[in-house]
């Protein structure tokens, strides 16, 4: 048995899938989808903002959001993990799954890169140079590829 496989027939899994609670996976799905909605969210403001929309507000204003971002990040790492044991063996076999955390690594990566340059140090005439603007599209277009092929997934068999 594989690694993989011994994860998706643990007693974990027995445990949130076949729980007497009807509490057990619904409530992991729901902080998944919450943690989801928050965090692209957040970066969705972050990056539209980048893109000229909203420029009354100062950059600065935003970098708070920064931090509802990884708070947001950190639930939806836990309750994926807590997903991804309960089809392992299936998932890893799926390119999409590939598609998908490759999405949001790059996504994060890009989303730190712009705090970094632009949030942490706003330019003084608050002009967003057109580099950035183009990663703020980018941005945009993976985190629609991260929902597209997580939800994508369930549609496909990995096998």
């Amino acid at each position: 048995m594989s690694f993989f496989e011994s994860l998706q027939d643990s007693a974990f899994t027995d445990w949130l899938l076949g729980s007497e609670s009807i509490w057990a996976y619904p409530t992991v799905l729901t902080l998944h989808t919450v943690g989801l909605a928050v965090l692209v969210g957040a970066s969705t403001v972050l990056q539209l903002r980048l893109l000229g929309v909203g420029t009354s507000v100062p950059l600065a204003r935003l970098r708070m959001l920064y931090t509802l971002i990884w708070l947001a990040f950190a639930v939806n790492l836990a309750s994926g993990v807590a997903l991804f044991v309960t089809q392992a063996a299936d998932r890893v076999l799926q390119p999409l799954f590939y598609i998908k955390l490759s999405s949001i690594a790059v996504a994060l990566w890009l989303g730190q890169e712009a705090k970094r340059s632009i949030f942490d140090r706003p330019p003084a005439d608050g002009h967003v140079p057109v580099v950035r603007r183009r990663k703020a599209v980018v941005v945009l277009g993976l985190w629609t590829a991260a929902i597209v092929s997580g939800r994508l997934m369930a549609y496909f068999s990995g096998r």
